[in-house]
């Protein structure tokens, strides 16, 4: 990467991290990182976030471990459609087999030598019994034993350490009000404490990716309305398709955002959070982008879209003054709070006709149809405000305008009021669409 790529990155990633900070996150972790190298790159992500602000709970799981120690003393784990068959003799290699994980995670976030990423980072790492446990119980006649699931997370110990800076370490395991200990699977544990703390976002760091097939942009965001039509594929596997149900359910409680992230790609967590597109499959309850009417605090991202096509000539110079002044009339494009499209639209009531002006995108995100999509939307909103046409004035992409369905006209036929306002040194060509 060079100079040049580097700074636009770190100036994209500014406004997350301006809006993460003081938010809570919550990530889900398989104990496969441990043995295939990933956690130390993972845990350097986590320090990473820490220092920028965010609350992070980590929950893991040790299926991996428990399997290989049940092979090791030869032992057989039974499992129904409901979950393992946790009898007290596999109880007790769970938790050696947790506390061995949990040892070794808490050690990969301690780190900070000189020479490694985490340097300086001097993580505050603190786990407990944060969660109270239900047993499972009978279920078609078979009894799962210590096998359990959440009843119920203690908020209000997870928060003040989040409030002390500390990183919140939750292992698969829970204790009932009985004082009893249960086996827990790691991804019930991290929905359970993403909807009670009302996380901002629920991460799943998964072994694969979350939609593989998917790889355009437009499907990497889908609402959980979207995802739901995901499930009939036959192409997703079992572990894909729980993962896709957990986030739906997720967002249905509440929680805004679920990220479904492949953690075997270094810097994931990082790409997935501080990127416009990220890495893996983000699904929420509200579209990730949307079109919508401007508001004062979109004068920024509209001027950062025009200025560039100012100075080429494409657009009209416009001071901040007369957007601030015109605000009511433009519309944007906004993706995950971004502004990457605007347009405006100055209605002629008397002549049943309106300008369509400022309609641009931004670079990143053109040749996507977006900039069709917002010429919908202001014929929909033009016929809405009971205009029979819509014109522009363009000096440079007037063939564009032409492939859908505009028409070249005079200056003469503009209303009189803009008729007269018509800069004859631009020469721009004007085009009209019958609504």
């Amino acid at each position: 990467m060079d100079a040049e790529q580097f700074i636009r990155g770190f100036r994209e990633s500014s406004p997350y991290i301006h809006r993460f900070r003081g938010q809570t996150f919550v990530i889900s972790l398989e104990d496969e990182s441990l043995s295939d190298g990933t956690l130390s790159s993972i845990a350097s992500d986590i320090a990473l976030l820490r220092s920028l602000g965010i609350g992070v709970i980590l929950v893991f799981a040790a299926s991996s471990r428990i399997g290989l120690l049940l092979e090791k003393n030869r032992l057989e784990m039974e499992r129904t459609p409901s979950g393992p068959v946790t009898t007290e003799k596999i109880l007790q290699i769970i938790r050696e087999a947790v506390g061995s994980v949990r040892f070794e995670i808490e050690s990969a976030l301690s780190g900070g030598g000189d020479n490694s990423s985490m340097s300086g980072a001097q993580l505050k790492v603190v786990s407990g019994n944060y969660v109270i446990a239900r047993p499972m119980g009978v279920i078609n006649g078979v009894d799962h034993f210590f096998t359990g699931k959440p009843r119920h997370i203690r908020t209000e110990f997870i928060k003040s350490h989040i409030a002390s800076g500390e990183v919140v370490l939750i292992s698969p395991l829970g204790v009932s009000l009985s004082g009893e200990l249960f086996f827990l699977d790691g991804k019930d544990i991290a929905q359970a404490v993403a909807e009670e703390i009302q996380a901002q976002k629920l991460l799943f760091l998964m072994n694969e990716e979350g939609i593989p097939e998917r790889k355009e942009r437009s499907a990497r965001e889908l609402t959980s309305k979207e995802a739901k039509t995901l499930l009939d594929l036959e192409s997703l596997s079992p572990n894909q398709k729980e993962h896709i149900v957990r986030a739906i359910d997720t967002v249905s409680a509440g929680v805004d955002r679920v990220h479904l992230v492949n953690r075997l790609r270094d810097g994931a967590l990082l790409l997935e959070l501080f990127t416009r597109d990220g890495c893996g499959i983000l699904i929420s309850a509200d579209p990730f982008e949307s079109i919508m009417p401007a508001t004062l605090e979109d004068i920024p991202g509209i001027i950062e879209i025009i200025r560039p096509l100012e100075a080429s000539g494409i657009l009209k110079g416009r001071s901040r003054e007369t957007i601030e002044t015109d605000i009511s009339l433009f519309s944007v494009t906004r993706r995950d709070r971004n502004i990457i499209g605007c347009g405006a639209l100055y209605p002629f009531p008397k002549e049943k006709t309106g300008e369509l002006a400022c309609l641009a995108v931004h670079p990143d995100y053109r040749r996507c149809g977006r900039a069709g999509n917002l010429l919908a939307w202001f014929e929909k909103r033009a016929r809405e405000e009971g205009l029979e046409s819509i014109f522009v004035l363009s000096t440079q992409t007037g063939h564009w305008f032409s492939e859908r369905g505009f028409s070249p006209c005079r200056v003469e036929d503009l209303p009189s009021s803009r008729k007269d306002s018509y800069n004859h040194q631009r020469k721009s060509l004007v085009l009209k669409k019958n609504l």
